[in-house]
Order: C-alpha cells, then structure tokens, then sequence
C-alpha cells in the first residue's frame, strides 16, 4: 500500500488569503506555483466563496494543484458540490482536490442557521450522497475524478476518511500525534480491502522568526480564534493538553507544539519531521507577524 502523495507535492502552501484584495490574492498565488510548491489550499468561513476562489486562482496559474482545505458540508449540499468539484477538475485540467469537513458549531449553527448534530453521521452520507450525486458535464478522456480528502482530528472520523474517501488533512497536531494518525489510516484502509493508501495531508504553521518574544506573538494572534473552539479542544485533550493549555493566549507549549518558528533551517527541520513521521504533503501556513496566513518571504526561504 505505497502510493505517496497522488499529485499534491510533497510540500504546500495553505492561506487565508481574505485580507488582500483579489489582485494581491492572484498576485500570491502565481508566486507560490513560480516558487515550486505542489498545492495551494484555500479555506472557507465566512469571506471569499472557496470554489469561486479556486477558479480565479486556476486561472492566474498552470501548473500547482489547487484545493479547499476545507469547505464546510453545512454551506453546500452535495449535488453542488459534486458539480462545483468535477468542473473545477475539467477547467484546471486535473489540478483539484476537494477537502470536505463538518467544520463547528458556531460557524454551521451561529452562522448558517443549522443544527449541527451527528457530524459523523452527517459526513458519511454526506459522501454517500456526493458519490452518487448526478453530473451531466463533460469530462476529458482518462482524467480521473479530484481526490476526496477530510478534515479529520479523532479516530471515527480518520477512519471513515480512510474507507469512504482519499484520505484526511488534520489541522492543529503534534508530530506524534501525526504519526498515530498514519497508523489509524492504514489499519482503516487495510481492514475494509483497500488497495489504495490514504493520503495524509498536515498543515504546518510557520514564523520566519528568531526573536521569541516576536514569533510567539505572531503565533498565538493566528491561533487566537481556533483556542475556543470545542473540536480542537477536544482534539489537544487526545495530545495531552488540557483546559489551561488552550486558555488564552495559550500556553507556551501548546503554541510551540502547533506553530514552527525560527530561521528557515529550524523551519525545515520540523517539515522533514512531520514527513517523516507519515505525512505525504505538509501544507506550509507563512504567518505575518498579525497571524495572518499570507507571509511571501517564509515561502521564499523555504522554497527549493
């Protein structure tokens, strides 16, 4: 079961590029295709429509992958999101993937006005749905359909990205917990027959920083909003942390444990780690000394 990282690259870029304005976004995401970085992922909250997202930046590029890391399943059904995903694979000639996720309470509860219940129920039919889901477009000869990835941080959820779709992309792990999450994948895929390995696709968050005070800084403002929120709590519990680990601003080991910081061979370093310990692409995160996900020049450093 060897399959590697079925076309994403080894090496990713993952922003939020919301605060620039849309030239600045194609401006960006032309530099990272030139810099040499596999795939290019975009999220979705409540700013920029993540698949309109995509087509502008396929557009302004040739050659990267480009993929949501995630859209929220509460925000499309998935009729709209078959169709959204196989007309991006045809108009980005092969170039897609789709990340799927049942994101959180406040963003489908507050936001959308669902209830957010059952989210692993609510994701395997999701998929069962998706899968089966109508396409009447056309599709070029021999390109196969984008693969199917999940936002997934516990087991139940990691297994049914091993069974039901390509693979998971946690967010917000440790490096050991990076390596269960190998694990957890390939007995998954193993026990139901699959000859296919998932992929295991992991951000990592970076600060082209040596100064501690600074880089600590400009972590905890980009882990500020993720600190209240009830899946990556539960999640850090799994890692060994606890309640006063995730009260603001953080602690500093869980901010050291979740943001890479220092100069670009200390950076390196803690990519080979966590593909070493099972990732098949590691989508960097260049924060700004705000914690926004937009930093040219860590993508500069660490490019080649």
């Amino acid at each position: 079961m060897a399959n590697g990282d079925r076309g994403l690259g080894r090496i990713g870029v993952w922003t939020d590029p919301d605060p620039l304005a849309i030239a600045d976004v194609l401006a960006f995401g032309a530099r990272v295709e030139q810099l040499g970085y596999g795939t290019l992922w975009v999220p979705e909250s409540a700013g920029r429509e993540p698949f309109s997202l995509v087509g502008l930046l396929a557009g302004g590029t040739s050659s990267i992958g480009i993929g949501t890391a995630i859209v929220s399943i509460w925000g499309h059904d998935a009729q709209t999101t078959r169709m959204a995903a196989l007309t991006l694979q045809e108009g980005t000639g092969g170039r897609f993937t789709l990340g799927l996720g049942v994101s959180h309470v406040h963003l489908a509860q507050k936001l959308r006005g669902h209830v957010y219940e059952r989210p692993l129920t609510h994701m395997r039919e999701y998929l069962e749905a998706y899968h089966a889901a109508k396409y009447k477009g056309p599709m070029p000869a021999g390109m196969p359909e984008p693969l199917v990835i999940l936002a997934a941080l516990r087991e139940r959820m990691l297994t049914l990205a091993a069974t039901a779709a390509d693979g998971a992309f946690p967010y917000l792990v440790t490096i050991e917990r990076l390596a269960w999450t190998r694990r957890v994948l390939d007995g998954a895929a193993a026990a139901a027959g699959r000859d296919a390995r998932p992929v295991l696709a992991v951000s990592l968050p970076v600060v082209l920083e040596t100064d501690p005070v600074a880089a600590l800084s400009a972590a905890r403002h980009y882990l500020q909003p993720y600190l209240r929120t009830p899946n990556y709590q539960a999640a850090w519990a799994e890692q060994g942390f606890d309640p006063t680990d995730w009260e603001q601003p953080g602690s500093d080991r869980l901010v050291d444990a979740m943001v890479a910081w220092g100069d670009a061979d200390a950076l390196r370093s803690q990519l080979g780690e966590r593909l070493s310990a099972g990732a098949d692409h590691v989508a960097l995160i260049p924060l700004t000394p705000s914690g926004d996900t937009v930093d040219l020049p860590v993508l500069e450093a660490l490019a080649g």
